[in-house]
């Protein structure tokens, strides 16, 4: 019994057997972290693309809005200005 358990885990050829398991797991759990990581950075850059795209938009949309406004508030001011006479 003791020579089974000894020769079961103090054989040299299962030390390396066992550290080459270790090394591969650990290689195997490297890699899957960095491609979550390189998944999730570059969800992160697709979305911050998609917000960048989203704000210029609006602010086009704000600018002709207020070149809008400011064409009403000179027309008004032409048409009902000062040196305009009552009828």
């Amino acid at each position: 019994m003791y020579n089974a358990f000894r020769n079961n885990w103090a054989s040299p050829q299962r030390a390396a057997e066992i550290y080459a398991r270790t090394v591969s797991n650990f290689a195997d759990n490297v890699m899957a972290t960095s491609r979550i990581a390189n998944n999730t950075l570059l969800m992160n850059i697709g979305a911050y693309k998609t917000f960048v795209q989203r704000e210029k938009d609006d602010v086009k949309e704000f600018s002709r809005i207020a070149a809008n406004t400011a064409r009403t508030f000179e027309n008004n001011s032409r048409e009902f200005g000062p040196n305009t006479r009552p009828a």
